[in-house]
């Protein structure tokens, strides 16, 4: 990949619009390395792992209050990660088409 600092753009926004896109494209590499899919499955297990255990569990003792509030925060670690990377894929993306957009602005001008 290129290395934002080694190129020179025409304002501050297209190299946030360039570093963006950049990083867009890394999570998706990551996401298809070995890696990658190793985590988000093990993202994906976890969180339908708490929600499944959820349903078995008394909230209204105080065991079962610990065990749920766990789960509850275990559900939401695995949630965010899924939620991080898509968020950072379909930012890259858009970040991709604006910079394009840009691009050609301002060789319109």
């Amino acid at each position: 990949m290129a290395d934002p600092t080694q190129l020179e753009f025409v304002n501050e926004q297209e190299r946030e619009f360039f570093a963006e896109a950049i990083l867009g494209e890394e999570v998706k590499q990551f996401l298809t390395s070995s890696t990658g899919r190793y985590l988000h499955g093990c993202a994906k297990q976890e969180y339908d792992r708490c929600r499944d255990e959820m349903f078995d569990i008394d909230p209204y003792t105080p065991e079962g209050k610990r065990e749920y509030l766990k789960l509850k925060a275990d559900a939401a670690a695995a949630a965010h990660f899924l939620a991080w990377c898509v968020d950072a894929v379909t930012r890259g993306g858009q970040a991709a088409v604006m910079l394009e957009n840009y691009r050609s602005e301002e060789e319109h001008e």
